[in-house]
C-alpha cells in the first residue's frame, strides 16, 4: 500500500528529499483516475492476470507512465482478490495430471470432453470436492487466477490523495529516524491518539513533553534496527495516517537514499496537503491489550486494571502507560506499559524516563526476543519485566506489589 522503487517519485536535492506530489485538482489526472476506477469495475470477477493486463494498458495519451503506474498500484492495492485456501490445488492439478498421463498410455486423449469429465470425477471422488468445480479450481493456487471481487469504493480525487500519502509512506521506509513535533495547543485527547497508534504499531519511540513547546515524538525509523526492518517499516508507514489526523504537526526524517544511500532529510508538516484515509474513531484498542485486560482480570484479584489513563496525571512526565493499575485496598495506582519491539537504546531511555517519576509507579514489560536480553543492559531495575511472548499477570502483580 505504499509506493517503492521507480514508482517512489522524489529526488535528493541538496540534502533534502523532495517528493512529486500530484495535484488532486489537476483534470488531466482525473480524468486517467476515472478510467482506472471504471476499468476496474467492468473488471469484477476477472481473473488477476486479466485484471493487470487490462488495467495497465491506458487508451490514450499519459502525462507521466509512471504517475500511471503508481496510480494503478495503489487502486489494485486496495482492490480484493479471492482466496481459496479451502481447497488444496495443489492436490487437485497432481491428481488431474495423474489420471492424464494414465488415460494417455490408455489411448485416452485428455482433449477429449467425455475423458475429461471421467478425470474430474475421479479426482472429485477422491478429493470430496464438486466434479464441476474443478476445472476452475486447478490453478486457483496462483495468485493470477484469483478472481477480482471487490475495489475500492473512492473516488478520482481521493485516490490522487491515497497516491499522495503512499508516496510519503514510501520514503519513510528509507528513513533511519523521525521527529516528530506537535504543538502545546494539541488536544489531550488527540495526543492519547497518536500515543495509542504509536504503541498499537509497536513503534520504538521516545516521548518529550514540554509545556511551552508541546510534545516532541522521537521514532526510531527501521533502516535502525538489526533486523525484521521490512515489518517495522511497513508499521511506520501504517502509523503516517494517524499522525494527519493531527490539526498542526511537523515531521523531519533523516533518510538514507537511493542505492548509494546518501544521508539526507525528508519533511511533512500538515500544511503539504496530505490526507488522511483512517476514521477519527477516538483512541484505538489494539487487540493484544484486549486480551491481556482479559487474562489480568481472570487471574488477579486485588488489582483493577483499565486501558484508560485518566487516573494518572503525566503532565509533567515523559510516560504514558498502556494500562493502569488499582490496588483496591488502598487505591494505590501503578502504570503499566508493554514494548514489544524494542533495542537498548530505547530501553535503557525507559528506563532513565521512569527514574524521574516520583508520584506514581511505573512497570515497564519488556518482550525478550533472544537478540537483545539482559546482558545487554546496563542494568535491569525491578520495576522492568523480560517477559518471553506474553506478559503474565502473576509476575507483574509480584512486582506492583513489592
Amino acid at each position: 500500500m505504499m509506493l517503492t522503487g521507480n514508482k517512489l517519485l522524489a529526488k535528493n536535492y541538496r540534502g533534502r528529499l523532495l517528493v512529486s506530489y500530484l495535484d488532486p485538482s489537476d483534470s488531466r489526472w482525473g480524468t486517467v483516475v476515472e478510467w482506472i476506477l471504471a476499468k476496474g469495475k467492468e473488471l469484477l470477477g476477472k481473473s488477476r492476470s486479466v485484471f493487470e493486463e487490462v488495467i495497465n494498458e491506458y487508451p490514450g495519451s499519459l502525462p507521466d507512465a509512471l504517475v500511471f503506474a503508481g496510480l494503478v498500484k495503489v487502486f489494485s492495492d486496495n482492490c480484493s482478490f479471492e482466496q481459496n485456501a479451502e481447497f488444496d490445488a495443489v492436490k487437485i492439478r497432481e491428481l488431474v495430471f495423474s489420471y492424464a498421463s494414465q488415460f494417455k498410455q490408455e489411448g485416452r486423449l485428455s482433449s477429449d470432453i467425455e475423458v475429461r469429465k471421467n478425470i474430474f470425477e475421479l479426482v472429485g471422488k477422491q478429493t470430496e470436492v464438486d466434479p464441476n468445480l474443478i476445472d476452475a479450481l486447478l490453478y486457483s493456487d496462483l495468485e493470477s487466477e484469483n478472481k477480482l471481487l471487490a475495489i475500492p469504493q473512492t473516488n478520482a480525487q481521493n485516490l490522487m490523495h491515497r497516491y499522495n500519502l503512499s508516496l510519503a509512506q514510501g520514503a519513510l521506509l528509507n528513513s533511519m529516524n523521525i521527529v516528530v513535533k506537535l504543538p502545546s495547543s494539541t488536544p489531550p485527547a488527540r495526543l492519547r491518539q497518536l500515543t495509542r497508534w504509536l504503541k498499537f504499531q509497536r513503534l520504538l519511540c521516545a516521548v518529550d513533553k514540554n509545556k511551552t513547546d508541546g510534545l516532541t515524538l522521537q521514532i526510531d525509523g527501521p533502516l535502525s534496527l538489526f533486523r525484521t526492518t521490512q515489518k517495522y517499516g511497513f508499521q511506520i508507514a501504517l502509523f503516517l495516517p494517524a499522525l494527519l489526523l493531527c490539526p498542526e504537526f511537523e515531521l523531519e526524517a533523516e533518510l538514507l537514499w537511493g542505492k548509494t544511500k546518501k544521508p539526507c532529510k525528508f519533511q511533512i508538516t500538515s500544511n503539504d496537503g496530505l490526507v488522511t484515509h483512517y476514521a477519527d474513531s477516538g483512541m484505538y484498542r489494539p487487540p493484544e491489550n484486549e486480551m491481556f485486560i482479559l487474562l489480568f482480570k481472570k487471574r488477579i484479584d486485588e488489582w483493577d486494571i483499565s486501558d484508560t489513563i485518566s487516573d494518572l496525571d503525566y503532565s509533567d512526565d515523559l510516560l504514558i502507560p498502556d494500562f493502569v493499575l488499582k490496588r483496591k485496598t488502598d487505591q494505590k495506582i501503578v502504570g503499566l506499559e508493554i514494548l514489544w519491539n524494542w533495542n537498548t537504546a530505547m530501553v535503557e531511555r525507559r528506563i532513565k524516563d521512569m527514574e524521574k517519576l516520583k508520584l506514581q509507579k511505573y512497570v515497564l514489560a519488556v518482550a525478550d526476543k533472544g537478540n537483545l536480553g539482559k546482558e545487554k543492559l546496563s542494568q535491569i531495575p525491578k520495576s522492568v519485566y523480560l517477559f518471553k511472548s506474553t506478559p503474565l499477570p502473576q509476575e507483574i502483580e509480584k512486582i506492583i506489589n513489592s
